[in-house]
């Protein structure tokens, strides 16, 4: 009889602490249930800390060029052949120089999607016939991991600028545009 008192008495005591604490505080209302010993891990999206400003440093006359942060580690470059030959970017000998003056190679990539796993030994060239225009995305060819994590690199010195340098064939000769890249701190929503 004792231990049906004992009992008793602890169910009451249980439910008079329940009663005194308030209503069951709900967790992750409207999450799927979590496995027994899982750990819920919530990831938040990072934002850049940088935007990122390209200004034309070295234009070529009669192409004009426009390159673009697209976010991540992807740029886009649309670029006009006014000329009346075809001329050709050369992937190859195009570079991103970093904020420490280390040159990165340029590889144009067909599909945000479809990334390559490594990065090809050579590129072919992206002709542009006359009086067209060429739109293609890029990155830097160490960047390829992080494009992957949708991360975007950041400068190793934000006070210093960045070059992108695009190589072009035009009537047999190599002719560089030039673009100078400003980090300037992202706007907080």
């Amino acid at each position: 009889m004792f231990k049906s008192c004992l009992a008793i008495i602890s169910v009451l005591a249980a439910l008079l602490l329940a009663a005194c604490a308030g209503p069951p505080k709900v967790i992750n209302e409207g999450a799927p249930m979590q496995k027994k010993n899982e750990v819920v891990r919530e990831e938040k999206k990072k934002e850049p800390e940088f935007e990122q400003v390209i200004t034309v440093l070295k234009p070529i006359v009669k192409v004009p060029i426009l390159v673009s942060h697209q976010g991540g580690a992807f740029y886009h470059v649309a670029v006009n052949n006014n000329l009346p030959n075809v001329i050709n970017l050369v992937w190859d000998e195009s570079a991103y120089v970093n904020t420490k003056g280390e040159s990165v190679r340029m590889l144009h990539i067909l599909k945000k999607s479809d990334l390559p796993r490594d990065p090809p030994a050579q590129q072919a060239s992206s002709p542009i016939a006359p009086n067209s225009q060429l739109q293609a995305d890029f990155i830097g060819e160490s960047w390829l991991d992080a494009a992957r994590r949708g991360a975007t690199p950041q400068p190793k010195d934000r006070f210093r600028k960045a070059r992108i340098h695009l190589a072009f064939n035009i009537n047999g000769k190599r002719v560089k545009w030039q673009g100078e890249v400003t980090f300037i701190p992202a706007r907080q929503p």
